[in-house]
């Protein structure tokens, strides 16, 4: 699979807005900023898998591990993917 700068990005901003979530733990905030900024992080996770799963599902659907799968087999393993996205 092939993961484009877009994707390495939101991730980077995800590893940072956690390390944030981090800091505020420690510097003993608020509850409510601190799950408001972990909602944050939740939500620009969610959209990196969304991003991956989109770009790359029909390789993950076409790239057969054991060669076996039927054409059910393989939309039944995408629905998955999405299923798993959200």
């Amino acid at each position: 699979m092939e993961y484009n700068a877009k994707i390495v990005n939101r991730l980077k901003r995800s590893k940072g807005q956690l390390e944030g979530v981090l800091n505020m733990i420690a510097a003993e905030k608020d509850c409510a900023a601190i799950v408001t900024q972990l909602s944050a992080v939740r939500s620009s996770l969610d959209k990196a898998i969304g991003l991956i799963v989109a770009e790359n599902l029909v390789e993950c659907v076409q790239n057969n591990q054991n060669g076996q799968d039927t054409e059910e087999e393989k939309i039944q393993q995408a629905i998955k993917l999405l299923m798993k996205s959200r």
